[in-house]
């Protein structure tokens, strides 16, 4: 999930922005120092001006235009392309050209971070749109996918004409191993802080399957991107978040025979809440996280330790080759992936006799505070109205026999934390349904828990329980 605006647009034959569109970027891009056009075509400098300039007009004609407009391409020198893209209030992804050109340019020129980082509105037509997405396929060129930007999960097919048979056919081929969505021109895909909005004429294509994109498959979509929005707040999630007590990785590592020798895959670790403790096992340690600034934040801590694997992508789609584990473990994770998807794929990367251990804490305040409780509760029904629902909570962790596992126990050890009232707001601010909160509503929100808790003697304790599910592939 990513705060500033994102932006994915099929084309514009007649060059122009839409009304729809229009209104939108003139909603949002209230800032106008600068918008950085990035080429496709890195070697095509004449052209590339020309479509700079087109391009900033169109935003002009509709009363938008940028005190400095510019391209990156082969000519630009790195230091300045990411001194750029630092500074932009836009940076606009073109087309015409060669996906891996346009990734490839990114990445020599060490704009990647850059783009990662900023809190810049970012726009990408037809190719640039389909390298937002963590994967992509350009069917002119290859079947294979390339390996995106990861701004979205929302991987594009552009100018879709149900009358272009060679490009429609090219389209289903590629929604044999992925959903893609099938934008004709004048379309966009819109979104913002894990809300979508979409413009214009798309469909969803499954398995060859194509239909009219509808709110259920928006809603769908905004599931999807709500599962990267701890990748908001890397650091304040690093301090926060809850570790799990050294009796529960005792009893785990025990149970699963883990230590030297031994491969583990962790299923998104966040920063680490529950890494260290395996990894000073001595195993070979790997792990898979969707979110690029918490990826980032784990290659910080762990990086420098030889037995210590991470890759940055999506557990669901990420193809692990003949890779086995004899443990797969997830903390507060794995309820993010549907469960039919969880448990059988967890069941194919396991080996003969292999674990899946998965925990969760469950914490409570209200026997220490009775009076506290009640105020806070107070504050919940007043401010607790996310834009976007939590609707990870249905996952069956029990249901891993259904899949083929044994049958899960269930296993509890106890812990306790205490947070001053700074402490308490900002630990607030990690929870997945808090962050959406709406401002200013979410600000009035933690602001009153902050005085709550400092009213109660500027103290709160949590105690909790960490639960471990544990089950075995036969």
């Amino acid at each position: 999930m990513r705060k500033g605006l994102l932006a994915l647009f099929s084309g514009f034959p007649e060059h122009h922005f839409s009304e729809e569109i229009t209104d939108r970027l003139r909603a949002e891009l209230t800032k106008r120092d600068s918008i950085v056009f990035i080429t496709a075509c890195p070697l095509d400098h004449e052209q590339n001006d020309d479509d700079c300039d087109g391009m900033h007009k169109m935003f002009a004609e509709q009363g938008l235009s940028f005190a400095k407009h510019c391209v990156i391409d082969k000519r630009t020198d790195p230091e300045k392309a990411k001194e750029l893209v630092e500074n932009a209030d836009c940076i606009f992804l073109m087309g015409g050209g060669v996906c891996k050109e346009q990734l490839d340019l990114i990445r020599e020129k060490g704009c990647y971070d850059a783009l990662i980082d900023c809190n810049a509105a970012i726009f990408g037509v037809s190719a640039g749109a389909m390298n937002m997405a963590l994967n992509t396929v350009d069917f002119f060129e290859s079947m294979e996918p390339l390996r995106g930007l990861g701004l979205t999960n929302i991987t594009v097919s552009c100018h879709h004409d149900p009358e272009d048979l060679w490009r429609y056919e090219q389209t289903l081929r590629m929604s044999e191993d992925r959903t893609v969505y099938a934008m004709e021109d004048m379309s966009a895909f819109f979104i913002k802080e894990g809300r979508i909005d979409a413009v214009g004429t798309i469909y969803r294509v499954k398995d060859r399957e194509l239909k009219a994109l509808n709110e259920e498959d928006i809603k769908e979509l905004e599931q999807d991107e709500f599962r990267r929005v701890f990748d908001t707040i890397p650091d304040q999630f690093d301090k926060f978040r809850p570790h799990y007590s050294e009796e529960l990785f005792a009893y785990l590592i025990k149970e699963a025979g883990i230590g030297p020798g031994k491969r583990v895959l962790e299923i998104g670790p966040g920063t680490g809440q529950a890494t260290e403790p395996i990894l000073r096992t001595g195993c070979e340690y790997h792990a898979i996280e969707l979110g690029a600034h918490l990826y980032r934040k784990m290659i910080e801590k762990y990086g420098k330790l030889s037995n210590f694997n991470i890759v940055n992508d999506d557990f669901i789609t990420y193809d692990f080759d003949e890779m086995k584990f004899d443990m797969i473990y997830s903390a507060a994770t794995i309820q993010w992936i549907p469960e039919e998807v969880a448990f059988a794929k967890t069941f194919e990367l396991l080996k003969p006799g292999g674990t899946l251990a998965m925990m969760l804490t469950n914490a409570e305040y209200r026997s220490d505070n009775e009076a506290l409780y009640e105020k806070i509760q107070a504050l919940y029904d007043r401010y607790y109205k996310p834009d976007i629902p939590y609707m990870h909570g249905r996952f069956r962790y029990t249901a891993a026999a259904e899949y083929g596992y044994t049958e899960v126990e269930r296993h509890e050890f106890k812990g306790q934390r205490v947070f001053t009232a700074d402490e308490y707001a900002a630990f607030c601010g990690t929870h997945s349904d808090h962050i959406v909160i709406p401002k200013p509503l979410r600000t009035e929100f933690f602001e009153g828990l902050r005085k709550a808790v400092l009213k109660a003697g500027d103290r709160i304790v949590f105690n909790d329980t960490y639960v471990l599910y544990l089950t075995k592939k036969p």
